[in-house]
């Protein structure tokens, strides 16, 4: 098997321009400043050299110089590897979601809230609910026993909750009397987020759903003010069905329905289970915060650079090193001889 031939290097002249390049494209193995910064460093090493070795002859200089850019390149490299591990660290920050998925457990709404607390600092609840809102409400499910047949028994059994529903603004319901049909629309809604999991939005969700509460309330005002067009007809059309001797329309009775009675007692339990499971969430998202952070500083003590990037920064210290130090042995050469 032959051995193919080895490359000559770039044949075009656009080719050896860029090539021409490569040792200055970071500065780092040229030997002439690569940056305005640089240069200012050469320049105090240069005045520091001199004041201190007074060179007479321009080989001892020239070695000055040598050794004032040898020492700007090392500060180079020495500010470039703490710049990228800072650049590294940045990165690592701005992800919470891989250090909270080396978690156990770290799912659902939980981590959603975790990643919502982690980059805003706070955890929004759904439904205008605060924590110890939501914690005193959970505290008046996990102490309620007892029959609950009507709202009147509800409202003893759950203060916190009740005053909570009827202060709650729901589109299209009696803020006074339907509570517990707004207790059913605040179910869905904390459904919702829960379905949301690790997609958590937090505050921006809630800014959607109260637009789309916004869109229910101008159809629900565009329905009420279509209504009284809307009986005016059904009557035009009764008279009609009168005078053609057709028998008027039969309405049905409503059934008499205690209005204070609670018809589904399994319905309102799976709604109240919805406030037990949000808080749930969010004491898990809690732990999941602190667990996340000690394990983000574990990983920002363990940062390090790429093995590949990490050995050509060694190789150009330890050319640089051995630079510096030949300059500086020349120099005290040259200036033993001076003095022979």
């Amino acid at each position: 098997m032959t051995q193919g031939k080895r490359s000559g290097g770039p044949k075009t002249v656009g080719g050896k321009s860029r090539s021409s390049k490569n040792a200055i494209s970071h500065g780092l193995t040229s030997m002439v400043p690569s940056s305005s910064n640089e240069q200012t460093l050469v320049d105090s090493y240069s005045k520091e050299l001199i004041e201190y070795y007074k060179p007479e002859s321009p080989l001892e200089q020239l070695q000055i110089k040598r050794i004032a850019i040898c020492r700007a390149k090392l500060a180079h490299l020495y500010e470039l590897e703490q710049v990228k591990l800072l650049l590294a660290a940045k990165e690592l920050e701005s992800q919470p979601e891989k250090i909270l998925e080396k978690i156990p457990g770290a799912t659902g709404l939980a981590m959603g809230m975790a990643k919502e607390f982690i980059t805003s600092g706070q955890i929004h609840l759904p439904c205008r609910l605060s924590l110890p809102l939501l914690e005193a409400i959970c505290k008046e499910i996990y102490q309620m026993h007892g029959v609950m047949e009507n709202k009147n028994q509800f409202a003893r059994a759950l203060p916190i909750l009740t005053k909570y529903l009827n202060s709650y603004p729901v589109v299209g319901l009696d803020n006074t009397s339907q509570w517990m049909e707004k207790l059913s629309a605040i179910s869905k809604d904390i459904k919702t987020t829960d379905e949301m999991g690790d997609k958590h939005t937090g505050k921006f969700e809630e800014v959607i759903k109260g637009y789309l509460r916004s869109r229910e309330y101008e159809a629900l005002l565009e329905k009420e003010a279509m209504r009284p067009g809307i009986e005016e007809l059904e009557k035009y059309q009764e008279a009609l069905r009168i005078r053609r001797g057709q028998p008027p329309k039969k309405v049905e009775p409503l059934p008499k329905v205690d209005p204070d009675a609670i018809s589904d007692m399994k319905a309102v339990k799976e709604c109240l289970g919805r406030f037990l499971t949000l808080q749930k969430s969010y004491e898990r998202a809690q732990k999941l915060v602190v667990q996340y952070q000690e394990i983000k500083d574990l990983m920002l003590r363990a940062l390090s650079l790429q093995v590949a990037e990490s050995d050509l920064l060694m190789r150009y210290q330890t050319t640089l090193e051995r630079r510096l130090s030949s300059a500086i042995g020349e120099l005290l050469a040259l200036q033993r001889s001076s003095k022979s």
